[in-house]
């Protein structure tokens, strides 16, 4: 599609593009004409070609010989069919794209009026770009949110889901279908925007989960009180990654290739057990999910307690969270098995 709307911009630019030199030819060989023909200077030629394209005809300046008259006879239906292409052409890229522009709103607006399970991400700033380029190697649906249109056509694709709004604004959340959201990003640069913006979102929607970007480490309890289910700390982050890159640096490699890998073959996932779930009250050697599927359990958060590296005797119960790695396409046949 994408390829389909590139051809049809070159196309148009062309049409341009021919009727603007066609212009400009026709303008110089009339000029040069009148020159001869009239036997006059390059300004009152040039003057008379113009008057005699656009059909003004103000009497100024006329052709006073046999030649010129028949010279502008055929100058003038010329010139006229070449600058009515060229204002078509003009005229027929601006309407198309006004058009186009329209038509994806309507496609855009009624397409997020029916998502379900999406996520809504609020800023693109400077986090909130490293989240687009997180999110666009995931199969997840999100819409994003911006108070500035030009930023957002520069920093998203053609075709990306978007409301040019300030996420601070009930109507645009509700815009953005946040009732039926699985998730949603804050990452705006103010801590008290981002409490606000968790505030508005549990209102809309008790079951959504809540991500906020903090920049003050007395911020945190706020956003957890307020409803957030994970608080970030980019600073704090950075840090960590920072220290641990120099004393842990294989280690740390090791944790940013299972988490930030752009390699599709495998895949960190968390599956929920839902009670149909045939592994549910059987132990991880019972359930063989490694010897037979050749997926890792890294971990099984049950509650609040967090299980690392299970052993073979763990029983699995209903609701529990498996963190896992394998291969992307077994993975997520697990994940659906699991969760139906």
């Amino acid at each position: 599609m994408k390829t389909s709307k590139w051809m049809d911009l070159r196309t148009r630019f062309r049409h341009i593009l021919f009727a603007i030199v066609g212009l400009i030819i026709l303008v110089i060989i009339a000029t040069s004409g009148f020159m001869s023909l009239e036997n006059i200077d390059l300004f009152d030629a040039f003057y008379l070609t113009i008057i005699s394209l656009m059909t003004v005809g103000y009497g100024d300046i006329v052709p006073e010989t046999d030649a010129g008259r028949r010279f502008a006879l055929i100058l003038i239906p010329l010139g006229v069919a070449v600058v009515t292409y060229a204002m078509g052409a003009v005229a027929s890229y601006f309407i198309e794209h006004q058009l186009s522009v329209k038509v994806w709103n309507k496609r855009m607006e009624h397409t997020i009026k029916h998502l379900e399970g999406h996520i809504v991400v609020c800023g693109l700033g400077r986090v909130g770009r490293q989240v687009f380029e997180q999110l666009k190697e995931e199969n997840v649906q999100v819409v994003y949110i911006h108070d500035s249109e030009e930023e957002m056509v520069e920093s998203l694709p053609e075709g990306t889901l978007r409301i040019v709004g300030s996420p601070l604004n009930d109507g645009v959340l509700k815009e953005a279908n946040v009732e039926k959201a699985r998730g949603i990003i804050a990452t705006l640069p103010s801590d008290s925007d981002n409490v606000f913006i968790t505030i508005k979102a549990k209102a809309l929607n008790e079951k959504i989960e809540v991500v906020a970007r903090v920049e003050n480490a007395g911020s945190e309890e706020v956003l957890l009180r307020a409803g957030a289910s994970r608080v970030v700390n980019p600073s704090t982050i950075g840090g960590r990654e920072l220290v641990s890159s120099v004393l842990r640096p294989e280690s740390t490699d090791l944790v940013n290739l299972l988490i930030h890998t752009k390699e599709k073959e495998q895949s960190l996932e968390e599956v929920t057990l839902q009670d149909a779930c045939t592994f549910v009250g059987k132990t991880l050697k019972e359930a063989a999910i490694r010897s037979e599927m050749g997926i890792t359990v890294l971990a099984i958060r049950r509650g609040e307690k967090l299980i690392s590296n299970p052993s073979a005797d763990e029983k699995l119960q209903k609701q529990d969270i498996l963190i896992i790695y394998g291969e992307k396409e077994v993975s997520e046949t697990f994940k659906k098995k699991c969760q139906g």
